[in-house]
């Protein structure tokens, strides 16, 4: 259940440490085929999640540094460690520094979870979301018909971040493991800054935190981790297009009800 992620979190960053574990990507794959099967996106669907209500919120978690414009979304401690099923987008964005907004969904019977990651790459409004494909040679999953788009979740949490922030992400928690031989890197170093977030936003997150902007303090460039609403499972990435055709946006589910997702035939 989604609320145990926070346990879910602390037992599944030791995978990474043994290099050996392997989720089963096309069980994961055909569990959550039907919120993943379209190749476009409903644009008032996801105007509807970036509203302040009752029962609705959103706000900018954090900001991304892209030195390449290559985008990466992926599991941030269970496989972005070592880059294994961490696609790649591939269309690229320009260069630059983006910020990333989240929305948040408050109810009774559920409390808070976090829906929907967006990278803002323009100001412009999106007026059509079609599906992010990987570059062949960074999916996760390669069907009958080629690579498949999207990217599995095995520890509660995904990123999104520059294809290069992503490697020298692999280099700091290698660098990390070098120094803390029995540690692990989400109860050992990762568990304050979410700690930090909530107590900076109690709010708009579980306690213990859900979401962080993450600075390598290496490299200074930064990625954003949050919570995925779903738990584990298989996750997709949308293009959002401005009238003008170009990309203003990149969109990513963390949690979406099935009523909400309409199939395009």
């Amino acid at each position: 259940g989604y609320m145990g992620l926070f346990d879910k979190k602390k037992k599944n960053v030791d995978v990474v440490k043994e290099k050996n574990s392997q989720i089963d990507i096309k069980k994961a794959f055909e569990a959550n085929l039907k919120y993943i099967s379209s190749t476009e996106k409903d644009v008032d669907v996801i105007k509807r999640q970036f509203v302040k209500s009752d029962t609705r919120f959103y706000l900018t978690i954090g900001k991304i540094d892209c030195p390449t414009g290559k985008i990466v979304v992926a599991d941030s401690l269970a496989y972005l460690p070592s880059n294994k099923y961490s696609p790649v987008l591939n269309v690229k964005v320009p260069v630059g520094e983006y910020p990333v907004e989240i929305s948040i969904c408050r109810s009774k019977e559920v409390g808070v979870r976090m829906c929907t990651a967006r990278l803002k790459i323009k100001k412009t409004e999106a007026t059509i979301y079609k599906l992010a494909n990987p570059t062949e040679e960074s999916a996760a999953f390669i069907g009958k018909d080629g690579a498949l788009s999207g990217f599995p979740v095995d520890a509660g949490m995904i990123s999104i971040c520059d294809e290069q922030v992503a490697k020298e992400y692999k280099n700091f928690i290698n660098e990390w493991y070098k120094d803390n031989p029995n540690g692990n890197h989400y109860d050992d170093y990762f568990d304050k800054f979410f700690k930090e977030s909530y107590e900076k936003f109690p709010q708009y997150q579980r306690e213990g935190g859900d979401f962080i902007e993450w600075k390598n303090p290496n490299t200074k460039n930064k990625l954003i981790m949050v919570a995925s609403g779903f738990g584990d499972g298989f996750y997709q990435s949308y293009w959002g297009y401005d009238s003008n055709n170009d990309i203003c946006e990149s969109v990513s589910y963390t949690h979406l009800r099935a009523h909400e997702t309409r199939r395009h035939v």
